[in-house]
């Protein structure tokens, strides 16, 4: 379990916090992304602006053509006297907000008959072209957009609009679009550093795992697996990982320490068959017996250790039919229970699929029966049963495995004394070991509760699944 106070963040770790956090990838992209939404706020305002003045400016053009063609109708049926009469009803009438009419009627020589302009400009053209300019309009300087007509018998007409509530108008969006950026982007920012520091504070949680489980605590743990998150999904990992590295440590201690209790006496008595080789030839033939049966021992460690590493691990698995592994295995054992006037009998008729190692299953399968066959009476028998489950029985009428065994029996190096063949003690274990490997269990118990020999039944079922 995860010790709280080795994973406290130091005085100098929250000093340096702030460093980190703006040298932190997450800030750079928090950094970013600010940046690029505030450019595409930017872009999206440059559009809206341009077509707000577009659209404005094609108003008061508009507003300018239906004005002049009104006026030049009425001159056109009423004459000079109309013209001037309509223009100043209609200055009278002008809107006090928005945009402000100008006119201006002048005689062939320019001089003004009406309007709000208080001279005729030199800069008017008479073409009818769009005039876009500053102007003395009503005794102040007005932004103007207009066009200017000749009459018959050369009256000339200006009709316009001021521009200034345009303008203005562009300006508060302007004034508007301004704030809304800098505010878009200091919350931005102030979000992003947020942002970045609650993901650095999950990152240095983890660090100060990975730091503990360095400098030797490899009980620690990475906090946060319950999260639903990225961060859980990557603390379950973590998690995951050192299980397994606690577990190789484990195994390789484990195997280191019996392996120096256990490898002593073989190398004692190696030692002391070389050493009367001299005397006696035979004994260096006996000497490489010895060592063959010490590399045999170092071997099945091996394999046992490999496999414990391997828990929770479904690599190499594949899809087998176990009944048809058991039927390919069992008869191997005939010959030896042969000898001993006893009989092997396999009871699988249908296919049993699960997903396992053929290899490690089929050792399996053998040690079990290489067990029950050792310790067989004559004419004793073997049953070997395989049913959907997946379950594996092997039963025999043997003398059985005690009580108080029951348990120590899968454990390295135990050996029950039967007075039967002594084996190195690790058989059970590398079941033991596969079964774990595989998602399964075994348990042994009497085959004939109260009988004089009661015999064993090892039976391998999935975890937690009812008693077979």
């Amino acid at each position: 379990m995860m010790s709280g106070s080795s994973l406290t963040p130091t005085r100098a770790a929250l000093k340096g916090l702030p460093l980190r956090i703006f040298r932190s990838t997450f800030v750079r992209v928090a950094a970013l992304i600010a940046v690029l939404v505030n450019l595409a706020s930017t872009v999206i305002f440059l559009i809206a602006y341009f077509a707000f003045a577009y659209v404005s400016d094609q108003t008061l053009r508009q507003l300018v053509n239906t004005d002049a063609a009104g006026l030049v109708d009425i001159y056109t049926i009423e004459g000079e006297a109309g013209l001037r009469r309509s223009v100043d009803d209609r200055l009278a009438l002008r809107p006090l907000e928005g945009e402000g009419p100008v006119y201006l009627l002048a005689d062939p020589d320019g001089e003004p008959l009406a309007g709000n302009l208080t001279k005729w400009p030199d800069a008017f053209s008479l073409d009818a072209a769009w005039i876009d300019g500053a102007f003395t309009v009503d005794g102040a300087r007005l932004p103007v957009l207009g066009r200017a007509f000749l009459m018959p018998q050369d009256y000339r007409l200006f009709v316009g609009r001021s521009t200034t509530s345009q303008a203005e108008a562009l300006a508060r969006l302007r004034t508007i679009f301004l704030a809304g950026f800098f505010i878009t982007l200091t919350l931005g920012v102030a979000a992003g550093l947020v942002a970045a520091g609650w993901i650095m504070a999950r990152v240095e949680r983890l660090n100060r795992t990975c730091q503990a489980v360095r400098d030797g605590a490899i009980d620690q743990r990475a906090p946060g697996e319950d999260g639903s998150d990225e961060f859980g999904l990557l603390s379950r990992n973590i998690n995951a990982m050192l299980d397994r590295i606690e577990r190789l440590i484990s195994a390789q201690r484990d195997v280191s320490d019996l392996t120096a209790h256990e490898l002593r006496t073989p190398l004692i008595r190696i030692d002391r068959t070389l050493a009367e080789a001299d005397r006696d030839p035979d004994r260096i033939e006996q000497a490489r017996e010895q060592l063959s049966e010490l590399g045999e021992l170092i071997n099945s460690l091996m394999d046992i250790s490999a496999i414990s590493a391997e828990i929770g691990d479904t690599r190499g698995l594949e899809e087998l039919d176990l009944a048809a592994l058991a039927r390919s295995i069992t008869p191997l054992y005939n010959d030896v229970a042969a000898e001993k006037g006893a009989s092997v009998k396999l009871d699988a008729p249908r296919p049993v699929m699960m997903r396992g190692s053929p290899a490690q299953l089929g050792r399996l399968v053998a040690n079990l029966l290489d067990n029950a066959v050792k310790f067989l009476p004559d004419g004793g028998e073997v049953k070997v049963t395989v049913r959907e489950g997946p379950v594996l029985i092997v039963e025999d009428n043997g003398p059985g495995v005690p009580a108080d065994w029951r348990e120590r029996v899968f454990m390295r190096f135990a050996r029950i004394s039967h007075g039967g063949p002594r084996g190195h003690g690790l058989g059970l274990s590398f079941v033991h070991a596969v079964v774990r490997r595989h998602g399964l269990t075994v348990d042994v118990e009497d085959a004939r509760p109260g009988a004089a020999r009661p015999g064993a039944r090892f039976t391998v079922r999935p975890a937690g699944s009812e008693t077979a």
